[in-house]
């Protein structure tokens, strides 16, 4: 990725227009920018029933809920940091939602010191995503603090 992508994604989330597709254009970007077979995203924590939910994505389909604590998703909700799994078949509890996934990248949205999404982000690729990390840290950050106005 290069870091042109910060300046296409603030500009994306500060445009005009709906709020939803604000955000699936601005994971479209990463996705593009990643290129083949990876894949973006969004799980939302759903405090109703303590478990993190599907929200906008790119790419294929995904799992539907995770379960705080669980898989790197839900390890990284538990834990309130952001984690890089280099060979996903090396996690312990790892959940597959496709089997071409060989590395992931998750980071917290925090607003108001509470996790209210993980920032997922797949490679098919086998430490597929060690170059783009600080990138999809700042990417992470612009989608925490993105202010939905319509």
């Amino acid at each position: 990725m290069q870091p042109e992508i910060i300046a296409s994604i603030e500009c994306e989330l500060n445009g005009q227009g709906n709020s939803l597709a604000k955000m699936l254009n601005s994971l479209s970007i990463v996705k593009d920018a990643l290129g083949e077979g990876c894949w973006v995203g969004l799980y939302v924590y759903q405090e109703t029933e303590s478990i993190l939910n599907l929200g906008p994505f790119q790419g294929s389909p995904a799992c539907e809920s995770i379960k705080p604590g669980k898989g790197i998703v839900g390890t990284s909700y538990a834990a309130k940091r952001p984690m890089y799994v280099p060979d996903v078949s090396k996690f312990p509890g790892y959940i597959s939602c496709d089997s071409r996934v060989k590395s992931e990248a998750v980071f917290p949205l925090v607003y108001q010191d509470q996790v209210i999404a993980i920032f997922d982000v797949d490679s098919p690729i086998i430490d597929g995503l060690k170059n783009d990390l600080d990138l999809l840290g700042q990417i992470a950050n612009l989608l925490a603090n993105f202010s939905p106005t319509n």
